[in-house]
């Protein structure tokens, strides 16, 4: 068992400190396609996010073999990050998690006796789900994974009382208010919850007082969401594609965007759009680790026109507004404009504190949307300054539908 959840992973190389991660991203493309003329057959292109190498592939072995072949290529040294718990609680916090449940229907402290108390008996960890997965969420950005976990184990109550009856009622009393909570655990996640084994009372000369304990066997389930497989949160990838061999003298660059955008303190690069497109949505992940961020952001619409933007007073006039317009807020009213996305994420450490960042969500569907009808409409999303003016990330995303 592994208590502290440090241990257990087994690092391919030793003199690693257990402690740290390093990590490599690939992103696979598949095409639905005709394969010679053929049965239509997947296909498509597998990228190294570092390196930007990129090869196409036919079948799911040219992947790992693609992959295989780009973890043996040295890549520039990074500053390497502490390992962050986005893989789930430790088995000790679940534990602490519920004992805490359990010990809010002890019975308070009888005065010169000791403290009635919850321990572990013994625990088994269980599956939940497929491979702890239970299922998926709509999130500020794309969609996350919910995991569960579970905890087939049997904990003991010990209270105390100054004579033998006494404490029989005590037990009672807590045998009668966890069958009246049954549903209030449930819904904490005790999923079975028996009685295995309640002892008569023992005397303690020592104390003039009397123990009794009672047993129960449960099976807990603790749920968390998993943000290291948020989905879609790459914003861009330097591609290069080499035609024949590498290095090739026709060897072709490119960046791959995705409709999202991220801010930080060292860059804040404009936020474009256009058209023929219908964009529906706005959101947003916000990490700052201090005071409210400062600067602002300017929202802006153009078309072919030429007309200049018609400043708006705030995000819905400009939403309302027909041709082109513009508003300009703090980063705070901006975010406050969009509406809160409820959850959260829990993503990364850029501020280094050995913390995982917690990134507040916010969401504006956009009634109606905005369509920029042609390609030379335009929607942009700018900040003030050439990053943002402390340590925290924004990720932006416009949710669009393409026009053909």
């Amino acid at each position: 068992m592994n208590a502290d959840g440090s241990g257990g992973s087994g690092g391919p190389v030793s003199s690693i400190d257990d402690d740290l991660v390093s990590a490599r991203s690939f992103v696979v493309r598949a095409l639905l396609e005709p394969a010679d003329g053929l049965a239509v057959g997947w296909a498509g292109f597998v990228t190294d996010a570092v390196t930007g190498q990129r090869q196409g592939w036919r079948r799911p072995a040219d992947i790992a073999r693609f992959i295989e072949r780009q973890l043996a290529v040295a890549v520039p040294a990074v500053p390497r990050r502490r390992r962050l718990a986005v893989a789930g609680p430790t088995l000790t916090e679940v534990v602490a998690d519920m004992l805490a449940v359990l010990g809010a229907r002890l019975p308070a402290t009888i005065p010169a006796l000791p403290q009635p108390n919850v321990t572990l008996e013994r625990v088994t960890e269980k599956l939940a789900g497929l491979g702890n997965q239970t299922g998926a969420e709509s999130a500020a950005l794309g969609v996350r994974t919910l995991r569960a976990g579970r905890l087939d184990a049997r904990v003991r109550f010990q209270l105390w009382g100054g004579t033998a009856p006494l404490v029989d009622s005590a037990v009672l009393t807590l045998h009668s208010d966890l069958l009246d909570d049954r549903e209030e655990l449930r819904s904490a996640g005790f999923l079975r919850f028996n009685v295995a084994d309640t002892p008569p009372a023992e005397e303690f000369d020592s104390l003039t007082a009397w123990r009794k304990t009672t047993s129960f066997d449960l099976l807990y389930e603790y749920r968390y969401d998993a943000g290291d497989d948020a989905d879609s949160l790459i914003t861009r990838i330097q591609v290069t594609t080499d035609p024949e061999e590498s290095p090739s003298p026709a060897r072709e660059q490119e960046t791959v965007t995705d409709d999202l955008v991220r801010w930080d303190d060292q860059e804040t690069p404009e936020f474009v759009l256009t058209g023929p497109a219908t964009i529906r949505r706005i959101s947003a992940l916000v990490f700052q680790a201090g005071p409210p961020l400062g600067g602002a952001v300017t929202v802006r619409r153009t078309d072919a026109s030429g007309a200049p933007p018609v400043v708006q007073p705030d995000l819905a006039s400009f939403l309302a507004a027909i041709g082109p317009a513009e508003v300009t807020l703090s980063p705070g009213v901006f975010f406050a404009s969009l509406g809160p996305a409820g959850t959260g994420l829990t993503l990364g450490d850029w501020n280094v504190d050995a913390v995982p960042d917690e990134y507040a969500g916010f969401n504006r569907v956009l009634d109606p949307p905005i369509g920029l009808l042609a390609r030379s409409d335009r929607l942009s999303i700018t900040y003030s300054g050439p990053g943002l003016d402390q340590t925290a990330v924004v990720y932006l995303r416009l949710t669009e539908k393409r026009e053909t």
